[in-house]
């Protein structure tokens, strides 16, 4: 009685542990990924105010070679990380677009 006694004991004190280091590991990650989204949100904050500075200014070329600029770089730094199929659809919509608009062309064969 006295060894299952100790035997649950400490399976209970095991699984304590382990529910205690794993919540852990899964509360660091979260905030990980929380600091990750902030980051890119402060990034497309920043694009967004410099292309309406630069329409707002009659900088038409330059609102479209800065938004080229990063089409290009999402374009070329996800096109192998994910193959949902939304992200394919985006994918032929740059692809054709770029046919379309000679700042997004020249930002793609910059960006290889």
């Amino acid at each position: 009685m006295k060894l299952l006694s100790l035997a649950i004991l400490g399976l209970l004190v095991g699984l304590a542990a382990g529910l205690h280091f794993g919540t852990r590991q899964v509360k660091e990650l979260t905030c990980l990924q929380n600091a990750n989204l902030r980051a890119k949100e402060r990034l497309l904050a920043l694009v967004s105010v410099s292309v309406l500075d630069k329409l707002e200014e009659g900088q038409t070329d330059k609102a479209k070679s800065l938004l080229a600029a990063q089409v290009a770089q999402y374009y070329l730094d996800t096109q192998q990380l994910d193959g949902s199929p939304a992200k394919k659809e985006l994918l032929r919509h740059i692809e054709v677009s770029s046919g379309n608009s000679s700042q997004l062309k020249n930002a793609l064969n910059r960006q290889h």
